[in-house]
Parts: C-alpha cells; structure tokens; sequence
C-alpha cells in the first residue's frame, strides 16, 4: 500500500492546468475608500483643531500639519509621526494627553482620536499633491473649469467606429463595438487574440451571464451545432433564464451595499431587517424582466410617487433603506447621499460633508442639498401584493402579531397611568432640576427628594425646562419668587427673601393683577426659606394641594371647575396644555426609562422575528414615504449639526445643471432627484452603468474607478468606446440586455485567454484588450457551482435569507444566504464578499490560505465532492474510463487528457491512502479524493 496523499495529486492537477497571473500595477495614489476615510474623519479635524497654530499663516514649534509631507518634516524637536505606529508617534501621544496636551484647548473626543490613530496605522494615506497652501480656484471659477475640461462632464457623443485594418487578411469585428478596441491595437502595432474554442465561449458566457457552469449536454450541443447563429442561441438562451436575473441582480446588490441586518443593535432593537429580501427579489426581477434602467432608478428612489398601494415595486425603496442603520441619525443620511451619487453617477458628493470637495466642483451646499432630500423622508412598511386570508398560516401569524400587540398595549397603558401619576405628585424633583446646577449626586442627597437620579424622566425634564423657561418672570403671579431667587448665593439667600417679603406683602394686599398668588405669599412667609430647596418645597406642596382633586378623579379636566380663586390660579399654572401634566400616550411612551424599554423592546422584537421568520408573514416593503413638512436643509459647518450656516435649497447637483434652476418642489425631492439623474443630458449616468456591466465582463473596467468619475478619477481606457457603449445603451431603451448581447457577441469578448509574451511587454496589464482577461469566481459562484456539479443545486426563485453556511447546508443560490453586516462569517471576507457597510464598486481579490482550506477541509465542500463522484458513477459496475470522463464532463465540461486519465488511474489503482491524524481528505473513498481535487483545481476556479 502506497502512502500518497490527496496533496499529491492537487499539486499536479494545479499546475497542469495553464494559469497565467500578472499582478496589476497601481497609479501612485491612495486607496479610494483610504481617501474617503481620510476626507470625511481626518481632514475634517486637522482643520477644526489644528490649522490655526499648525496651518500655512502659523506653524508653533516649527510644526505644520496641512500636508503629509510638513507632518513628516516634524518639528523644531524632531519627528511626529511614524506611519503604521501610532505608538511610536508623538502626534497621537499628543493628542491623546500624554505628555503633551494638543489641542491645548480641550481634547478630542474618543471617537475623533481613534478616527487619527487608525489614519496613522495606515500610513497616513493624504492624496497625491494635496496641500492646504494651495491657492485654490474659486468654487465658481472650479465649475466653469471642470465643467468645460473633465471628460466625465462632457456631453455623451456618439462616435463613429474608426477604419481598421484586416487581421491575417480578413475583416475581424463581429459589431462596432471591436471597430474601437482594434484601432487601439492597431495604433500600437498590436494584434488581437484568435477566437477561443467552443467548449470555452459557452463555459465564458455562461458564467458571465448565469455565474454557473454550463451543463456536458448544453456543451455538447452547442459543439454541435454548426449553424451561424448557434453562439447567438446561446445567449439568448442564457439572457432568457431566470438564472440570469439572480446573477446580474448579486451584481447590483454589491453597489446597493445590500444586507439582511441593520448593524449595530443599539437600544435593544432587533437586528434583523424583516422585508429586506423583498427589495433583493425586486431586483432579481426586474432584472429578468429587462426593466429599462432608467425606470429601475426611478423606482428605487420614487417608486411611492407613482405606483398604487400593494404595488410589488415599493419594494424597490429598499435601495435607500438597506444601508447599515446608525445611532446617529445624520451618518445614515450621509450613508443615502452616498449609495445615490457613489452608486448611480460615480461621484464622491459625501466628501464635501465638512467642506467644499477638494477636488471636484461639488460644494458643501450640493451635499446638503441632497441631504434636505434624505431628511425629508420617513421609513414606511406596507404590505405589498395582497395576502391570501384563508391561508391558515396567516391567520396564524396575525394572531402571534396579535398577542405581541396586545402585551404592548397593555404594557403601554401601564407606563401611561404611571407617568401621568408621577407627573402629578413629583414636583420638587423635576423643579429643583430646572432652576438649580448641581451634579445628579447631589440631588439625590437634597432632603425633600423623593425620585433618585435613576428614576427622573429626561424627556419630561426637558418639557418642564421648554415650560419654565418663558415663565420664569419676576412679575409672574405664580413663578415670580422662584424667578427672583433661583439666582441668589446661599450665604446670600435669607437676606434676600427679608429684601421681597415687603413686595411679596404689597402685591399680595392689591386687589389688582399680577398681584402674588396669596396661597403662595402666605406658604412662602410661613415658611421663611433660608434656601432655594425650602422655596421649591413650598411650590411642591402648593401644587399636590391644587391639582390633587384633578389627579384624584381620574384626570378629568371638569373636576378643576370645583376650585377658585388662589388655588384655581396654582392649578392652572402647572395645567396649561404645553404643561409636563399633560400627558398622552405618545408622550408616556418617549418618557420611558431604559428598564421600561427595554421590556417594551421584547415586544417589539418579537413582532420584527414573527415578520422576518414565520412562514405566514406577507411580505412588506421596505419603503420610505415623505414627511409632511419637507425639511429646509443648512449647510452644518465642518459638518457638526450643531453649527448651522446657510440655507440651501433641495436641488440637483450644480456641476451638472450648472445654469439650471434645479430646486425641487414636489415634496422631498426624490422624484425630481431622479428624473434628473436619467435625464438624457445627464452624461455621467448611462457612462457608469456600461462601465460596470463592461467590468463583469471583462474583468477589467473602461474606467478603473467604477464609482469615482471625478477629477482624480483614471481617465477612460477606451473613451470613444465608452461614450459608443452609452449612446448605444440609451438610444436602444436603456436595456441591460440588449447591451450583454452586444458585448457577448463582440470579437473582443470572443478572443482567447491564452497569454502571448510579445503582446504582454507591450501591454502587460492588458488595457488594449490583446486578449480576453482569466477571470477567478466570486465567491458565490464557487459555492453555486460546487452545487451545481454536486447536482442538488436550488435555484429556486425569491424568499427569505437562510444561514447557508450552517449543517445541514441548504442548496439555495448564495444570494439567499442571509447576510448579517455585524457578523459577516470569515467564509465571506476570505473570498473577497464586498463590506455591506458602504456601496462597493468591486470587489478586491486577494489570495489567502483560508480560501484553499476551505476548498480543502470544509465539510460543504466534500459533501459536493461525494455527490460529483456518485454523478460520475452511476453504478459499480460502471467501467472506470467511463466513470472517470463522466467526472470531467460536470466538473470541467471536457474529457480527460492522456496525461490526466493516466495518472488517475494509476492513483485509482494503488487505493486509499493511509491517512495521516487529523487528514480528513484522506480518508474519504477514492472516487471522491478525485473529484474533491478536481473541484479545487485551477480549472475549477477560474474561467478563461
């Protein structure tokens, strides 16, 4: 018995297979989401805190801080930063107090010194010649430059394909579009690649369009078929699948930023979104459908403007809605802006948050006038289509719902009658809060308190500090003492009340209004306070006497008829309708305590579970719908809300209608937002999207930066092409594909993979297109096409996410695993699975260890590797040669080699391997040590 080990063969079949790998090189710039990170976390504070004394006009010390370059000149005592050690860095000692105190007027917060310790242990990522001591151009002179001069701001023209020349004498183009790539070629004394083989076009497209292999019978066919249209049959079958929209719909999801979880589950919240699915399905399907793309953003961000109620397409607000969902309210609008102009016209609008964009001709106002469109929206639900009420599982559901609404209710009702009673009886703790400073501590010593700390309610704190506040008069008959006294030093206190008691006593004797509240003259006088507590004391008193047959009976504001004179007028003075007595149920709720939300959360969650989880919740929308009163946005300065400077109106983006009135006027502005977004003079949005499409194709974009077409942005490989693609794209309805079938049918997509040195020392990153670009699978297609061969792959269209990645490892297409933004499994972040924090242009591709350990040890991995091998082996008696080409069919759509067929048998013959501890592939039968090879191969993994 031979002891060989799986590794053995994998090593072979490895590097049998050809794989030509060339590592791109990269322009001398910073990483765009570096730069992102840098402009709205980083710039931001070194203006805020550190321009002013370490700026162009100043530098103490000898320290500047407006470029990378002066911030590693350091200072008059030497280096203050160390890229990639923040600890070896004095600036982030500075800043952190220790030792130094920088800045010396109070330190930052937190969140602001990790924002500069993560900058640091990146290396410090400033964009390439950027310093603040630039002079600039006016923001007016940047539009009218950019405007006339950067390519992506030019109106979109419609080229004619250049002349070229016959390749090996005959005409090379299939379509217009190889018109531009061989005159590129050509230009450069260049020739394209021959035609790739059948078996490899139909593996290619397949992929291309489903993200599957295709199937040994759809490869035989078509190998068959000598027919002139039988390439153009494939893809139209292809583009008529519905596999197709669950493909091409994953590629749009990575630039929705798309996620079954919210993030972070502040407050108790429940982190699932529960309808999410609902706008991934609306993609799938319009995808299949064909839906015109300029309908498709239209609905996504108006769908509500112009579909009826129930209608399936409010589904597809789901696109401003998915994003992470954030504590503070104003980084998820940022987060809107961001997935809209990033994701549907390539332009960083969020940079110009704090300040006027760097580069591009986008001023703060244009952000802030997007973000008045996003603050102008609340989040809506509705159910879409209409549920089956005899169903019984609905009507199970809605009675589970029912239950969960009932123990709200009541819990509800119960949080009402108690703050509605505590509100009646505890004046001298929220008083007390409102007209002395003290620490939370000292409060709880005072000795008329009957609340702690713990149990004040802050809202209704707050509504008894917006009531006191125009009341707190000295000529008020009610608030006048502690008006007068609120203010007065304690060792100052009993002399000042000897100075009023003359007062208090003449306005008490007139007969003639304001005069004191008698009730209230005669307690304070009684009393003598010698301290503010005493004074709020007596208020307390005077104000459980009078509004006590008013609490007493229920509340019923009639019984107040019983009273009169003094001790109407106190209780009229606490039982205004704006008074903090007033409550109602909305306001209870908002009053409760952490503990009280916490129980009310259960409630909550349960019902978010039953809708995302149970199989008789109708499926909902996750819309948005306009607030009543649109918001009228300002510009926050340096982007702190707190700090409000000039109104801007909701409109488009200046550097597009730079002449234009754009101001929206139909509500929050989405619809408008839109419609200037597809407009036809709109050159930036048809560019992007052919850009992408371009990029999945052909593993390479036009324009390297898919969403950055800004200044900084690489200019278009081929910009005659992209502007052709685009024209073509609109004039022919905006139709996804109608421009696959065009790219598909293209010479250019149509060349071979197979490397040629003297090709590559002209064009080693293959930016001419000399040849059709190997390409890795994403991770979802590795993990459908292991089930594919495995032969148990569902395909089964829309539904809720499930965990894919757990026993007994459903068969779903991956789009339908759940995706959790929080917890995204190490499977996902080893393939390269994009951040559904953010917008994703595309997606990285990393080689790691943990993506062959996966293929080699993960439990979902062999289990498709025994089902290939019983696909392969339909019985025992099947003969091995047989079984061993059936096996090359599903795996790789092909026969065995010689070379492969005889070292396999010779493998086969020799029997198991003894297998080492801990070696699970070893012990697996040896038809499956075959195929779980085979699926880790080279051949597997990349399509050429």
């Amino acid at each position: 018995m031979h002891a060989r080990s799986t590794a053995w063969l994998l090593a072979w079949l490895a590097f049998s297979i050809p794989l030509t790998v060339h590592a791109e090189t990269t322009a001398e710039k910073i990483d765009p989401e570096q730069e992102k990170f840098f402009e709205e976390k980083v710039r931001p504070l070194l203006a805020t805190h550190c321009y002013s004394c370490h700026g162009p006009e100043k530098q103490e010390s000898g320290l500047r801080l407006d470029s990378r370059k002066a911030i590693l000149l350091g200072s008059e005592s030497g280096k203050v930063a160390e890229p990639g050690n923040p600890e070896e860095s004095s600036l982030i000692h500075a800043i952190r107090y220790e030792g130094y105190e920088m800045p010396p007027e109070g330190q930052l917060k937190a969140e602001e010194i990790k924002s500069l310790e993560h900058w640091v242990k990146l290396g410090m990522p400033w964009p390439a010649g950027d310093t603040e001591s630039a002079a600039p151009l006016s923001f007016d002179e940047l539009l009218v430059e950019h405007r006339k001069t950067h390519w992506s701001y030019q109106p979109i023209t419609d080229p004619a394909p250049p002349s070229v020349e016959p390749v090996d004498g005959k005409d090379w183009p299939r379509n217009e579009l190889d018109h531009f790539v061989l005159s590129r070629l050509q230009a450069e004394g260049m020739t394209p690649s021959p035609e790739a083989d059948k078996r490899t076009l139909i593996r290619r497209a397949t992929y291309s369009l489903h993200g599957l292999p295709p199937t040994p019978e759809e490869v035989a066919s078509f190998e068959s078929d000598t027919s002139e249209d039988a390439y153009a049959k494939v893809i139209d079958r292809l583009l008529e699948s519905p596999r197709y929209g669950q493909h091409w719909g994953r590629h749009w999801l990575d630039v929705a930023r798309y996620s079954d979880t919210r993030g972070y589950a502040f407050g108790g919240r429940e982190r699932r979104f529960p309808h999410a699915y609902t706008y991934r399905d609306y993609v799938v399907e319009a995808m299949n459908a064909d839906l015109p793309y300029d309908q498709f953003i239209k609905e996504q961000l108006a769908a509500d403007f112009f579909v009826e109620e129930g209608d399936t397409r409010l589904a597809a607000l789901g696109l401003i809605r998915v994003g992470r969902q954030f504590i503070n309210g104003q980084e998820t609008i940022d987060d809107r802006v961001d997935v809209v102009t990033r994701g549907l016209q390539a332009m960083t609008v969020s940079c110009a948050r704090c300040h006027n964009h760097k580069y591009d001709a986008l001023h703060q106002a244009d952000y802030y006038s997007l973000h008045g469109v996003f603050s102008s929206i609340e989040e809506d639900d509705p159910l879409i289509g209409t549920p089956n009420e005899e169903d019984p599982a609905y009507q199970e559901f809605k009675k589970k719902v029912a239950e969960q609404e009932q123990k709200m209710a009541e819990h509800d009702r119960k949080i009402f009658e108690t703050v509605r009673k505590e509100t009646s009886q505890h004046f001298f703790d929220y008083l007390i809060r409102v007209v002395m400073e003290a620490k939370e501590e000292d409060y709880d010593a005072l000795e008329f308190s009957t609340f702690n700390s713990g149990n004040v309610r802050r809202r209704q704190l707050e509504t008894w500090n917006r009531f006191l506040e125009p009341r707190l008069k000295a000529e008020d008959p009610v608030w006048g003492p502690l008006a007068q006294l609120k203010d007065v030093p304690e060792d100052q206190f009993a002399a000042k009340v000897e100075e009023l008691k003359p007062q208090w006593q003449a306005e008490g004797d007139t007969q003639q209004p304001p005069g004191l509240n008698p009730m209230l003259r005669d307690a304070l006088i009684a009393r003598n306070p010698t301290r503010l507590i005493e004074v709020v004391d007596v208020y307390e008193k005077l104000f459980q006497a009078a509004v006590k047959p008013w609490a007493e009976g229920n509340f019923e504001s009639g019984l107040l008829d019983t009273l009169e004179g003094p001790q109407r007028q106190l209780a009229d003075a606490v039982l205004l309708s704006e008074s903090p007595l007033m409550v109602n149920q909305e306001v209870a709720v908002g009053s409760q305590r952490r503990d009280e939300r916490a129980e009310r959360q259960k409630f909550e969650t349960a019902i978010v579970r039953l809708s995302a989880n149970d199989p008789g919740a109708p499926p909902r929308a996750m819309a948005v719908k306009d607030k009543p009163n649109p918001v009228n946005p300002v510009i926050f300065l340096r982007g702190n809300p707190g700090r409000r400077g000039d109104k801007v109106d909701r409109r488009f983006l200046q550097v597009l209608k730079p002449d234009e009135d754009t101001k929206f006027k139909n509500g929050s502005g989405r619809l408008e937002l839109a419609q200037y977004i597809v407009a036809d003079d709109n050159p930036l949005t048809a560019r992007v999207m052919v850009n992408r499409v371009w990029m999945q194709h052909f593993d390479r974009a036009l324009v390297t930066t898919p969403s950055d077409f800004g200044i900084r942005s690489d200019a278009p490989s081929h910009p005659d092409l992209l502007d052709h693609l685009a024209t073509k794209f609109r004039t022919e309805g905006w139709s996804l594909k109608k421009l696959h079938r065009y790219l598909l049918s293209s010479a250019t997509y149509r060349q071979t993979s197979i490397d040629r040195p003297e090709m590559r020392v002209k064009d080693p990153e293959n930016k001419l297109l000399w040849k059709m670009n190997r390409r890795r699978l994403r991770f979802e297609e590795v993990r459908d096409s292991l089930l594919a061969t495995g032969g148990n792959l569902d395909d089964t269209l829309g539904g809720r996410p499930i965990e894919i990645l757990k026993e007994p490892y459903p068969p779903r297409r991956t789009l339908y695993g759940l995706i959790d933004r929080q917890e995204l499994p190490g499977v996902y972040r080893a393939f390269d699975f994009p951040n559904p924090d953010a917008t994703s242009p595309e997606r990285p591709r990393t080689t790691v260890p943990q993506q062959a350990l996966y293929m080699m040890n993960n439990p979902f991995t062999i289990r498709q590797a025994e089902l290939l091998a019983q696909r392969a082996r339909d019985s025992d008696s099947m003969a091995t040669e047989e079984a061993m080409a059936q096996l090359y069919q599903v795996a790789f759509q092909r026969s065995p080699t010689d070379r492969e067929r005889e070292l396999i048998l010779d493998y086969l013959e020799q029997g198991p391997a003894e297998a080492a501890e801990g070696d699970t592939a070893t012990t697996l039968e040896p038809w499956v040590q075959v195929a779980h090879l085979l699926l880790q191969s080279n051949e597997f993994m990349f399509v050429d």
